[in-house]
C-alpha cells in the first residue's frame, strides 16, 4: 500500500504546523466521472485492526487538499444501534467525490463516505481491505473569487457582532453618564477663584497629585512588558490586516505562521524602541538590562513551552515533533536578527527620549512647571472590599471578555478542530471592539482609583487590560473538559501548552493598551486643572 503514497516536500512553516502532506492514490481528472474505481487495497493485520478501531473512536480524520480546496473525511463510525449495545467498528473504504465547476474552475467540493459499503473491524483478526473511490462532476455558478466564502459562518458571527454592539453601546452610556456627572464637574469647573482656593480644603484626586506620577517599584519590568506589548499589539493588527485581504486563505498552507515569525523578528525594533523609551523617562539608568529583560519576557517562555510539547510530540512519534534542525533555526533567527533589531530600537529610543515630566498648569503662570512629587507617599484611607485591586481588576477583565466567547469558540473549534478560518474581517471588527471596550473600562476604573486618594494606579491599570488573557485562557479550560470530547494527554498537553502561550501573549497586548488608556487620561487630568 505504501507504494501508492508519496511524500511531499515542507516548508518551514508546514513543518511547525505539523503537517506531513502525501499524494493520494486518487486520480480526479477534469470532468472525468468515475465510479467504483479501486484505489488500493490492503490486508491489515491485527495489530492494524486495533490501530483502526482507536483512530475510529477517536474520531481520526483525514485532511486533504484538491485544487488547494481542502476537506475533511472521517476514517469511519461506530454503529451504536445494536439492540445488546454492541458497539460496531465501521472502517470507510468507498468514497464519493462530488466536484462543483464553473467554466474550467473547480470552485466547490464535497467528500461523503458511502455508508453502505463499510469494513467491520471489532475483531481482532486479520481483515482484508480494498478501497474505493467515485467521482461526481456537477456545474455551479459561483465566482471563483468567492468559492473560500463557502467555508464561512459569517451571518452566525455578524449576529455576535450586533450583540457585541448593543453591548458596547451601554457601557458607553454608563460612563458618559458618569464623566457628565463627576469627571467634567470636577475637571471644567475647577476651584471657583484663587481666594477661595487657598481656603477650600482639597479632596479626592486633587489631593493626591503630588503623588499619581511617583516613580513606581519595578519599573523596569512595566516598561519590558510594555514593549512587548506593544509589539504584539503591532503583530497582531498586520496579521488580522493580511488575513483581511486573503492572504491567510486555506490554500496558502502554512503562511500564517510564515507572517508570524518574519513579522515577530522584525517588529523586535517597536518593543526595544518603546521600552528603552519610557524606562529612561521613568529615570531609569540601566537600558541595557532592561532591554535583556524585554527580549526575554515573551520568548524565553514560548520558547520553554514549545521545547516542553517538542519532548511529548517526540514521545509520541507525532508529526508536530520539530526536527532538532528546525528548532536551532528558530534559535538562531531569535539570537542573530530578533535580538538585534531589539538592541537597535533601545539605541533609538535611549536617544530619542524625552525628560519625563508630570505637569500641570499653574495659576499664576500660562507655562507648563512640573509637578511636585512628594519625597514620601501619601498614606491611602481604607476601601471596601469592592473597591480594592482583585475585584477591580476581575471586573474589569470580565466585561470586555464578554464580547469575546462566540467569536473565541469559533477560532478554538477551527483552529483545534475540523473547522477552517477565514472570517478575518469579522474577527478585526470584534478586535476594535474589545479595544473600545479595554479603554472604556480602563479610563472608568481609574478615575475611581483615583477619586478615592489611591495614587497606585501604575499596575494596577496594566492588569485591569491584562486581565483578558486569564478570562482567555479559563474558557480554554472549560473548552476543554465542558464542550470538546478530547482524550489523550498528547492532544490535550498540546492544546493547553499553545493556548497557554496565546493568553500570556493577549496578557501582555491588552495590559499595553488599557495601560495607555489609563496614562492618557491622568495625564489630561492633570494638565487640565489649574493649581497655585
Amino acid at each position: 500500500m505504501a507504494d501508492y503514497f508519496k511524500d511531499k516536500k515542507e516548508t518551514l512553516s508546514e513543518v511547525l504546523n505539523g503537517d506531513h502532506l502525501i499524494s493520494a492514490p486518487y486520480k480526479l481528472e477534469f470532468l472525468v466521472e468515475k465510479n467504483y474505481t479501486t484505489a488500493c487495497s490492503k490486508n491489515l493485520t491485527k495489530e492494524e485492526v486495533s490501530r483502526f478501531r482507536k483512530a475510529i473512536k477517536s474520531d481520526y480524520y483525514l485532511q486533504m487538499y484538491y485544487n488547494d480546496l481542502p476537506f475533511l473525511l472521517f476514517v469511519g463510525e461506530i454503529d451504536k444501534h445494536d439492540i445488546f449495545n454492541n458497539y460496531r467498528y465501521l472502517l470507510y473504504n468507498h468514497i464519493r467525490f462530488e466536484i462543483f465547476f464553473n467554466k474550467d474552475r473547480i470552485v466547490k467540493i464535497h467528500v461523503l463516505p458511502n455508508t453502505e459499503d463499510v469494513v467491520e473491524l471489532t475483531e481482532d483478526k486479520e481483515t482484508y481491505v480494498k478501497f474505493f473511490y467515485t467521482v461526481h462532476w456537477e456545474e455551479l455558478h459561483i465566482p471563483f473569487e468567492k468559492r473560500m466564502e463557502n467555508y464561512s459562518e459569517s451571518s452566525f458571527l455578524w449576529f455576535s457582532i450586533m450583540n457585541s454592539c448593543v453591548t458596547l453601546l451601554c457601557l458607553i452610556g454608563f460612563v458618559v453618564k458618569f464623566y457628565i456627572r463627576v469627571f467634567k464637574k470636577e475637571i471644567t469647573e475647577g476651584l471657583p477663584d484663587s481666594e477661595s482656593a487657598s481656603t477650600q480644603d482639597e479632596r479626592g484626586w486633587k489631593c493626591i497629585r503630588d503623588d499619581v506620577f511617583r516613580h513606581l517599584s519595578n519599573k523596569s519590568l512595566l516598561a519590558a512588558a510594555l514593549g512587548s506589548g506593544t509589539q504584539l499589539f503591532i503583530l497582531t493588527v498586520l496579521i488580522l490586516v493580511l488575513g483581511l485581504i486573503g492572504i491567510f486563505h486555506s490554500y496558502n498552507r502554512g503562511r500564517l505562521l510564515t507572517a508570524l515569525i518574519i513579522i515577530y523578528t522584525i517588529t523586535s525594533t517597536i518593543a526595544g524602541y518603546t521600552a528603552t523609551s519610557f524606562y529612561c523617562q521613568l529615570g531609569g539608568t540601566n537600558w541595557l538590562g532592561n532591554l535583556l529583560l524585554t527580549g526575554c519576557l515573551f520568548p524565553i517562555p514560548l520558547l520553554f513551552t514549545l521545547c516542553l510539547l517538542n519532548f511529548i510530540a517526540t514521545s509520541y512519534k507525532a508529526t508536530p515533533a520539530l526536527p532538532f534542525g528546525i528548532t536551532m533555526e528558530l534559535v538562531l533567527l531569535w539570537t542573530l536578527i530578533a535580538f538585534p533589531l531589539l538592541v537597535l530600537g533601545g539605541i533609538i529610543g535611549k536617544s530619542s527620549k524625552a525628560e519625563y515630566e508630570a505637569i500641570c498648569k499653574s495659576s499664576n503662570a500660562e507655562l507648563h512647571s512640573p509637578l511636585h512629587i512628594a519625597k514620601s507617599p501619601r498614606e491611602i484611607p481604607p476601601l471596601p472590599w469592592y473597591r480594592r485591586a482583585l475585584p477591580q481588576i476581575a471586573v474589569a477583565g470580565f466585561l470586555p471578555f464578554s464580547l469575546m466567547p462566540v467569536e473565541l469558540n469559533f477560532v478554538i473549534s477551527s483552529v483545534w478542530g475540523h473547522g477552517i478560518y477565514i472570517a478575518y474581517k469579522i474577527l478585526l471588527i470584534n478586535f476594535i471592539l474589545v479595544l473600545i471596550f479595554i479603554a472604556l473600562m480602563n479610563t472608568y476604573l481609574t478615575c475611581r482609583q483615583l477619586f478615592a486618594e489611591d495614587h497606585k494606579w501604575w499596575w494596577r491599570s496594566f492588569f485591569y487590560g491584562g486581565s483578558i488573557g486569564i478570562y482567555v485562557f479559563v474558557y480554554c479550560i472549560y473548552y476543554c473538559y465542558a464542550i470538546s470530547d478530547w482524550s489523550g494527554s498528547l492532544q490535550i498537553s498540546f492544546f493547553f501548552g499553545c493556548m497557554a502561550c496565546i493568553s500570556y501573549g493577549l496578557f501582555l497586548m491588552f495590559g499595553t493598551v488599557g495601560f495607555a488608556a489609563s496614562f492618557l487620561l491622568v495625564r489630561y487630568m492633570y494638565q487640565s486643572v489649574k493649581f497655585d
